[in-house]
Order: structure tokens, then sequence, then C-alpha cells
């Protein structure tokens, strides 16, 4: 099931954002918890396939698919994520929603309530790793806020500037080491849309 949910991942954000740049992916199931990208590998806790309960609404699922996406946002497109860990974990987040969307179109409400709402996440998204006392503090924060500002410019360019803008991004980023600059930067090549509102709502000045 992990298997079939990332090589579908795969297939989706290859069209969504970039080619995949590599031959294959590695997954590997480990005793430590939760999951860690690599290039063309990542590791996923034993706690998921554990808790796997036979179908896509659960961590298996939507971890497998987030470590899947940081081929792309980590791996592809570089930053630094001590300082600015949300340019890599927040579009991961997002890249999980997206999977849903494709795969399993039903379940894109499940995913916010599972993933997102019930945690009631607050925090800045451009917040460093050091800004947080602990673990969940900064999941809120970075992954979980970071997906909600990247729904909400979504819905502010629409949905073809929108993915438009992330094709564009990758390829900028490709095998670079991308700023929060280089990414608001971006943005005005594909929309007009007044983004400071939605900007100062999630990311401290």
């Amino acid at each position: 099931a992990m298997l079939r949910a990332v090589a579908s991942a795969l297939a989706i954000y290859s069209e969504r954002f970039a080619p995949y740049p590599y031959a294959g992916l590695t997954v590997i199931e480990s005793e430590f918890p939760d999951g860690m990208e690599y290039h063309g590998l990542f590791f996923l806790g034993q706690e998921y396939f554990a808790d796997y309960d036979g179908g896509p609404q659960g961590y298996l699922t939507a971890i497998a698919v987030h470590e899947t996406a940081h081929q792309w946002w980590y791996g592809m497109v570089g930053n630094d994520q001590a300082v600015a860990p949300w340019l890599d974990e927040s579009l991961a987040t997002y890249s999980e929603l997206l999977f849903y969307e494709t795969a399993y179109p039903d379940l894109t409400d499940w995913w916010w309530s599972f993933r997102v709402r019930r945690f009631n996440p607050a925090g800045w998204v451009n917040s460093a790793i050091t800004d947080h006392a602990g673990f969940r503090p900064y999941v809120d924060a970075v992954y979980l806020r970071g997906a909600m500002f990247l729904d909400g410019l979504r819905k502010a360019m629409g949905d073809e500037r929108f993915f438009a803008f992330l094709q564009a991004y990758a390829r900028q980023g490709e095998l670079n080491q991308m700023t929060a600059a280089g990414f608001f930067n971006l943005l005005p090549a594909h929309t007009d849309a007044n983004l400071k509102p939605l900007i100062s709502e999630y990311f401290k000045p």
C-alpha cells in the first residue's frame, strides 16, 4: 500500500512540479519515529506500518507521500532547513493535499481535518527550528500553518497561475538553494493579486 501511494505520488508530482530527477526511489522502514528525507531515499517509521488499517486515511499514506514530495522540496529545490524550514516542509505538507486531490478526491476534507484543523495550529510560518521549544509547536507553525498559507495563496492566484508558479519555482531552484526572497520575488510574474494581507497573516516581519 505504501509503495502504491509513493508510485502514484511520483507521477502526480512529476506532472505538477517537474519530472522526477532520479532513476529510482528507495523507502526504508525505520525504527526511529516519523520520516526523514534524503536524495532518492527516505526513511518511514515503523509506527505508521503498525497503525495501517487497510485504507489511505492515515499516516502511512500521508507521511509516505509527504516524504516523496521532499524529492522536489529539499531534493531538487534546496533550502536552509534550519533557518527557513518552511521552504521545504510547507510545500511537502501541501503536496500531501495535492496527492489526495488527485488520487482520492473524496478525502480532501478528511485530510484538512486529520492533518491540520484538529491541531488548531498557531505560529509564524517563517520561523526557524530554534524558535520553538518542542516538536509540536514547530510542526504547527511551519508545516500546518505553512500549508494553510499555500492554500490561501492558491485561492488568491487561481489554480492555473498557482501551479505555473510552482513549476517556475522548481525550474529556478533546480539544484540551487532557494530563499524566502527567491520565493516571493517570483510571485509577481504569476499574479497581480494583493498578497500583502495574506503574507502578513502568516509571516512575521
